[in-house]
């Protein structure tokens, strides 16, 4: 995979409304406008999706490593990206169990699934009613507010905040964090905090093609160069210099 296949896959992406900030993180679309199959890394980023694809709607639970997605010719597929633990307010389910997990949205709620209609032809049309769709059902559900205080402090942090200072913060005990966490996440706190970190290390490389990971690793709280190789290889099965990742940036 080169990094001109990049320029075969036509991205779009979409603030939601406002009101929906604290929610969405962004409405996404992707399509293979080549007769080519194309072969991406996704990476985790804590958040969850509902995605259309092939006139199907799919729920695609929180990740902690990343899949290698091979987009076939010609694909369209329009996402709704939940900001980290939101999703789970709006559909009860046992977030542990949908970890790297790819499933109907009609299986976990028949009335979500029911109520999502995307135009392929009209993305604007479609945020448009997305945000209106979603703030009426926003409106009606009350966030749990540790859970939302300490994810913000985690990302504010990137990543790098100690499992004390955050049950300091929102005075909970480390087994009311950890279940907490569980609920809402599927995973350990600990590990979102190391999604962040990598996260936030990913997109600073999509943003300087920077070759010096030496002086990176210290930015972003490793050991040294060493530890986030390792880091990195744990989250996305490649290491920063590998070829298949120069479709985001530039890895000699």
């Amino acid at each position: 995979m080169r990094t001109n296949a990049l320029k075969q896959l036509h991205n779009k992406k979409y603030k939601p409304s406002n009101k929906l900030i604290k929610y969405i993180d962004a409405y996404w679309s992707i399509e293979n406008v080549s007769k080519n199959s194309i072969s991406i890394p996704i990476v985790p980023d804590g958040c969850m999706d509902i995605i259309y694809k092939n006139g199907d709607l799919i729920f695609v639970g929180a990740m902690i490593e990343s899949k290698i997605v091979e987009i076939l010719p010609f694909d369209y597929s329009f996402g709704i990206r939940f900001k980290p633990a939101i999703f789970p307010h709006l559909v009860k389910i046992d977030s542990n169990k949908y970890i790297n997990e790819v499933v109907s949205l009609e299986f976990l709620s028949q009335d979500l699934f029911n109520q999502i209609i995307i135009n392929k032809n009209d993305e604007l049309q479609t945020v448009d009613y997305l945000n209106q769709l979603f703030e009426l059902l926003f409106e009606k559900i009350e966030l749990n507010q540790k859970i939302i205080k300490a994810i913000d402090k985690i990302i504010n942090h990137r990543g790098n905040i100690s499992l004390k200072e955050l049950e300091g913060y929102i005075d909970l005990s480390n087994r009311q964090l950890q279940r907490l966490f569980q609920n809402y996440l599927g995973y350990s706190p600990k590990k979102f905090c190391n999604i962040v970190r990598f996260f936030d290390l990913f997109k600073e490389l999509i943003k300087n093609n920077t070759d010096n990971l030496s002086s990176k690793a210290y930015e972003f709280g490793y050991c040294d160069q060493s530890h986030l190789n390792k880091e990195f290889k744990k989250f996305s099965n490649l290491f920063p210099t590998h070829e298949l990742m120069s479709i985001f940036y530039k890895t000699k």
